[in-house]
């Protein structure tokens, strides 16, 4: 209870300091600055930074995925896999659409090589045969929701 009413007492107290200090207009270089940060800011974005999002791991040995959004409206999922050296993914068929791009090593999709800077796009209703990466890779996908949480 005594922790309950400091904190209460510091609510008080902030709000009569507040009402004490008189506002103060501000340059107009500065807020003209202040105002063009703001402007620059892009509303109704979403940053994930790279040391941020959570990795999670698979039922399949060395690879890991990490969800950067979901879109509601078009229905698809923008994700982040992350296969070892050595590891694989199993052969799928697509719910809908896979948009695959290769952001670092390699892989093969089925019978399709592909090595960093490639695109691969499967169709929805496809299917194709097992991810393997020797090397390791990275891969950025955008793939339909339905496949993402049937993953």
């Amino acid at each position: 209870m005594t922790d309950l009413l400091a904190k209460e007492d510091v609510v008080l107290l902030d709000e009569l300091v507040a009402e004490t200090i008189e506002p103060v207009t501000p340059p107009s270089a500065l807020k003209s600055r202040i105002m063009q940060i703001v402007r620059d800011i892009p509303q109704n974005t979403k940053t994930v930074r790279s040391h941020e999002g959570h990795w999670s791991r698979i039922p399949m040995s060395g690879v890991k995925v990490k969800l950067l959004t979901i879109d509601e409206t078009r229905g698809t999922a923008t994700i982040l896999v992350d296969l070892e050296p050595g590891s694989q993914l199993p052969e799928h068929d697509h719910h809908g659409d896979e948009q695959s791009f290769v952001l670092s090593g390699s892989c093969r999709i089925g019978g399709v090589s592909l090595e960093k800077g490639d695109f691969h796009h499967a169709e929805a209703g496809s299917h194709h045969g097992s991810v393997v990466s020797d090397g390791g890779c990275m891969l950025l996908l955008i793939v339909d929701k339905a496949d993402y949480r049937a993953a």
